[in-house]
């Protein structure tokens, strides 16, 4: 039985069909944008995505008549259905940050900082940011956006709703997926009930958690065998090769994470603490400026493009941005890439510094900005522990580590040529392969 693997990705849906371990089709479209207004009561986004995600299943499976599939998607977001699966909100994704608006002088981040004991938070393994889950549901409910006289509502990861619209069926939540909301709790592998019922006054129903229950069901007349949707990065990184504690694995794209393999839980700072597969649970550093911070540079060197009437295509002038950095000299030039909300910084906006007279050249600009990013992602090694490791390997996943080598090299210069290197490609769909070879033999634990 071959397996369909669908990503849904913060910019893209990325489907493929693998069959014995080869990625024989790929399909890619991009994911519907919210509404400008970001009414999150008006469902359109997830009514959008839905469609595009059947059909990319039904495309991929072809004239096959029965097939696994295995999902993944974006993770620290969710929506609210009724009963029946109709939406009650759009998705909200991490980037909403409703967590972060003053409600009565106060912000729902702090005001749950502010009611819970610091344990019960410690043990989601999620420090608090506004736009958690955890937070942006309780924004919700201060805010009296969840009064409904029309019976009990649902709360869903992306994951599993396309899952509940596409089979009809109620799927149970991966804990992968379950920690990223900030209201899961590491010591028992459950839902937190303690802080779910903090942030909501509602009825909302939690779905049960699990790793190997499967469901099956006929869409356009094959039969699916559909596993518990994953965390993106539990499924890159299951890709890239990650197994063991002897390796760091560097993922990059929209946004970036720095992680290792622990069998303990054990806090640590700034470090994050994710269930993975095997029994381990991930030290990870995430949310580091990446591919999202990039395009605030790419932006502006279209727009100057644009306003000289200049036509050039995307990959062009991103060749072009890769080429000159390569070819500039060093010089005093420092770029902060914090535009946003970040675990290295404690500022969210960014800033361009120490230049010289002559210094100002687009070469210079993105050599500063790439040995920033070669600077963040060896503080995140450390952060997460990386010096209590015996360090055989380091793993490049992410379109940002496949598109500019330069970032590469510099973060294995750091950890020395006697390293080994993996610079993983579709990672994403062929983690999610290998995850549902585990989930079937039973073997992720």
């Amino acid at each position: 039985m071959d397996t369909i693997a669908i990503d849904c990705g913060a910019s893209f849906i990325k489907g493929g069909r693998i069959e014995k371990g080869e990625i024989v089709r790929q399909l890619s479209v991009a994911a519907p944008l919210p509404e400008k207004s970001e009414n999150i009561l008006i469902p359109k986004q997830i009514v959008a995505l839905v469609p595009l995600v059947r059909d990319m299943v039904s495309e991929l499976a072809g004239a096959d008549r029965e097939i696994r599939l295995c999902m993944s998607n974006e993770m620290h977001g969710f929506l609210l259905s009724y009963e029946d699966g109709t939406a009650f909100t759009d998705y909200i994704s991490w980037q909403k940050e409703l967590g972060g608006i003053s409600v009565n002088g106060v912000s729902s981040t702090e005001k749950i900082q502010q009611e819970m004991p610091e344990e019960e938070l410690l043990f989601t393994g999620m420090p608090l940011r506004d736009g958690l889950p955890i937070c942006n549901l309780y924004y919700l409910t201060r805010t009296g956006k969840l009064d409904t006289k029309c019976g009990r509502l649902r709360f869903y990861t992306l994951g599993d709703y396309l899952l509940r619209m596409l089979s009809g069926k109620e799927p149970i939540c991966h804990p992968t997926n379950a920690a990223a909301t900030g209201l899961y709790d590491l010591r028992i592998g459950q839902w937190n009930y303690t802080l779910i019922d903090c942030v909501t006054d509602q009825q909302i129903v939690f779905p049960e958690i699990g790793e190997n229950k499967s469901i099956t069901f006929e869409l356009k007349g094959v039969t699916v065998h559909a596993f518990p949707a994953i965390g993106d990065q539990q499924a890159a990184l299951l890709g890239s090769g990650l197994k063991d504690d002897r390796s760091v694995s560097f993922n990059m794209g929209t946004g970036a994470q720095v992680s290792r393999l622990v069998k303990t839980i054990r806090r640590s700072g700034k470090c994050q603490i994710r269930p993975y597969f095997y029994g381990y649970n991930l030290n990870t550093l995430p949310h580091i400026p990446s591919g999202r911070a990039l395009n605030v540079y790419f932006r502006f060197i279209k727009d100057i493009l644009c306003q000289f009437q200049v036509n050039i295509n995307d990959d062009e002038i991103w060749g072009r941005l890769i080429q000159t950095a390569d070819m500039a000299h060093d010089s005093s030039m420092i770029c902060d890439m914090s535009f946003f909300e970040n675990t290295v910084t404690d500022v969210r906006y960014g800033s361009i510094c120490n230049i010289g007279e002559y210094e100002l050249t687009l070469g210079n600009l993105m050599h500063a900005v790439f040995s920033q990013m070669i600077r963040n992602f060896i503080y995140a090694s450390h952060a997460i522990g990386v010096d209590e490791m015996n360090v055989e390997q380091i793993l490049f996943s992410g379109g940002v580590s496949n598109r500019i080598p330069a970032v590469r090299e510099g973060i294995k210069k750091h950890f020395g040529d006697a390293i080994r290197v993996i610079n993983a490609k579709n990672e994403t769909l062929l983690g999610l392969y290998q995850y549902g070879l585990l989930a079937e033999s039973g073997q992720l634990g």
